[in-house]
């Protein structure tokens, strides 16, 4: 059976399951609590023993139907287990839909109805396929303490399914972007998604050449952050480019390093490789970039 499928059908039944503990529980209290009362008003009970007959049957038996309701729901997590086709951490996830803080971030996944899972082992960067993991399907609930889920932000162990994000995105794309989206534009979409996938394949290869190095750990973790900088600044100078200039206007490669130290600043850049510069130059849209150097029609001299 489907993974997917097997969820549905456990959330049908644990929904089902609830549902039918609680209306037995009710019906029981109110068999009780009648039989309480008649039995109480055959001896001659007082109006005082009475209202105290009634108001401790139903609390307490609503209390019990409560626990018996709240541990079945709970009981249905250990067949909760699955394998995702395609996984992402929930932080990355996240940022996919803008959620930049833990509030926002629990909006998202409400508004939505994201699914979250946690793993056994630790996530990546990027996508990871065929993923053993396990639904926390009390994720938003009230009794899932708010420092568990501030700590599941940041986690390497906690997921999302790849394709329902993607879905997501792809759906709000469908509802807030311009239907009538021009050639260019797709152009450029596609430009870009191929630049970020460069930036993630020199990432890879970056990571794969300085782990081999054993013994310089600690100089490697530092090269290792220093590279992960270059990259995000790359990834968000492409989006701007592509967002800030139109045709005929183009970037110069000064106009280019100019953006790029505004934007590193955040990150502590100080200076523009100049292989990074060709890696974004070649990587992106050729009618978006002056190849001469020339300042261009209605160039941004603030860099920013």
């Amino acid at each position: 059976m489907h993974s997917s499928r097997k969820l549905e059908i456990i959330k049908k039944l644990r929904v089902a399951t609830v549902l039918g503990i609680g209306t037995v529980g009710v019906l029981a209290v109110s068999i009780l609590v009648a039989g309480g009362l008649r039995n109480a008003t055959s001896a001659n009970a007082t109006l005082n023993d009475l209202t105290a007959i009634l108001l401790g049957g139903v609390l307490i038996g609503l209390f019990v139907t409560f626990l018996l309701c709240l541990l079945t729901f709970h009981a249905f997590s250990f067949f909760e287990s699955t394998i995702l086709p395609q996984a992402i951490r929930l932080n990355e996830a996240m940022r996919m839909l803008h959620a930049k803080t833990h509030q926002e971030s629990r909006d998202a996944l409400k508004f939505y109805r994201i699914a979250v899972f946690r793993t056994k082992n630790a996530l990546g960067e990027g996508v990871e396929e065929n993923v053993p993991c396990k639904l926390i399907s009390t994720f938003l609930s009230p009794w899932f303490f708010r420092s568990d889920q501030n700590a599941a932000f940041g986690s390497n162990n906690h997921c999302c399914d790849f394709a329902q994000v993607q879905q997501i995105v792809a759906d709000n794309k469908g509802k807030w972007g311009t239907a009538e989206a021009s050639g260019d534009a797709e152009k450029k979409i596609v430009a870009l998604e191929r630049t970020i996938a460069d930036l993630h394949e020199k990432n890879k290869e970056s990571a794969g050449k300085y782990t081999a190095a054993a013994g310089r750990e600690g100089r490697l973790k530092k090269q290792q952050a220093e590279v992960n900088d270059h990259m995000a600044t790359l990834v968000e100078l492409a989006h701007r480019v592509t967002t800030d200039f139109k045709p005929p206007r183009k970037i110069t490669i000064k106009e280019i390093k100019a953006k790029y130290l505004a934007i590193g600043k955040i990150y502590g850049i100080t200076d523009v490789p100049e292989e990074y510069v060709d890696i974004f130059r070649k990587a992106m849209p050729e009618h978006l970039i002056n190849w001469g150097g020339a300042p261009s029609l209605g160039s941004d001299e603030e860099g920013t």
